[in-house]
């Protein structure tokens, strides 16, 4: 059964764009099929539980590599990436592609053969020797590769949330706002906690502290303090505790009221459990919680999740009081912000110095 391209819907511009170009009616149903104009290489399409268009590209990963994160992304993304390659339709332009995308392929050369026929030959090569594919990289920079006895075939690429899911900040955003609002933690496990317990610094007589790493100054860390859990009478060490290494006990009755901004200055608003959140976040994500400003009325700290797979990170700025920290009479207000690069985290402060007492001064962007 096939549908014509207008009776479908597509979860990303980009996957919309390109089935404009197949210039091939899509299957009903997820699956692969044929599109002779294009490749000699079967398609794949997939559906997503709305009925959209979730993905589309070269059939060249069998469904082995993609059951775990970030494998099946990374796996799409090659897919989906060398069907636009082949959508330009001469070599001049899908080197360009290419180029502009940072991708970098390493393949085998065949006398007076055209570029994208070579590469065709290339993703046959990958097709038949997927059970020797290897994925190396990080948060930088990726590498899948394939190996026989003769030949070797690699391609790179940075390590870019937008490149890589295919998705435009805002609709990355929305996707994400929408992905945390239904989500339950039920039967996912916080990670366990890191450091040698050999490692732990005394404080005073009953507390200890466990140094985690730190993200650009030693005040904005994944510490956690053990001896005080969660106490009124260490409000520092008690955030350090909720959002570094969460407890689903000490966060039970804890809610973020969270004000996502969004690209073009727009906010989404909703209300969610800390410890679900936490639960959500901690999946891919590396922790590190800095203290602004702790008073006798004001509690204010910034908590940065830096993603493991991709050059991102995400940063939520809380701004409570301890009342509601401790006596949990009111959500925690919170500002948060995605798929921020990097390098760019800075530019959401106004102001950014560390002061005697190594205390992050921050002051939130309008």
């Amino acid at each position: 059964c096939l549908h014509s391209l207008e009776a479908q819907n597509f979860a990303a511009r980009q996957l919309e764009y390109l089935a404009g170009l197949l210039k091939c009616p899509l299957p009903e149903r997820s699956g692969t099929f044929s599109c002779p104009q294009v490749s000699t290489l079967p398609l794949r399409v997939e559906y997503d539980k709305a009925g959209l268009v979730g993905h589309l590209g070269f059939a060249l990963f069998s469904d082995s590599p993609k059951n775990h994160s970030p494998a099946k992304a990374l796996c799409d993304f090659q897919e989906r990436l060398f069907l636009e390659v082949f959508l330009q339709g001469d070599d001049e332009k899908a080197k360009k592609l290419l180029n502009e995308y940072k991708v970098q392929i390493e393949q085998f050369s065949i006398p007076n053969m055209s570029f994208l026929k070579m590469l065709e030959q290339s993703l046959i090569f990958v097709k038949e020797n997927g059970d020797t594919h290897n994925f190396t990289g990080d948060s930088t920079r990726w590498t899948s590769s394939w190996n026989s006895e003769s030949r070797i075939v690699a391609v790179h690429f940075p390590a870019n949330h937008d490149l890589i899911s295919g998705m435009d900040k805002k609709e990355a955003e929305l996707r994400f706002a929408a992905e945390l609002q239904k989500f339950r933690c039920n039967g996912v496990s916080m990670p366990s906690l890191k450091g040698n317990l050999g490692n732990l610094q005394q404080l005073n007589r009953s507390n200890y502290v466990l140094r985690g790493d730190s993200l650009s100054v030693k005040a904005r860390n994944s510490d956690v303090y053990l001896g005080v859990l969660y106490d009124r009478n260490y409000p520092e060490e008690s955030v350090a505790n909720l959002f570094n290494y969460p407890d689903q006990q000490r966060t039970k009755g804890l809610d973020l009221q969270i004000s996502q901004i969004v690209y073009g200055g727009d906010s989404l608003n909703y209300r969610m459990g800390l410890y679900d959140f936490q639960c959500f976040m901690n999946t891919e994500h590396d922790v590190f919680t800095g203290i602004a400003k702790c008073s006798a009325d004001t509690v204010e700290f910034s908590v940065i999740y830096k993603s493991r797979w991709y050059n991102c990170e995400h940063l939520l700025i809380v701004k409570t009081s301890p009342q509601i920290l401790f006596d949990k009479t009111a959500p925690l207000k919170a500002f948060f912000y995605a798929f921020i690069p990097n390098d760019n985290v800075k530019n959401l402060y106004k102001e950014y110095v560390e002061n005697k007492n190594h205390k992050i001064q921050i002051k939130i962007a309008k």
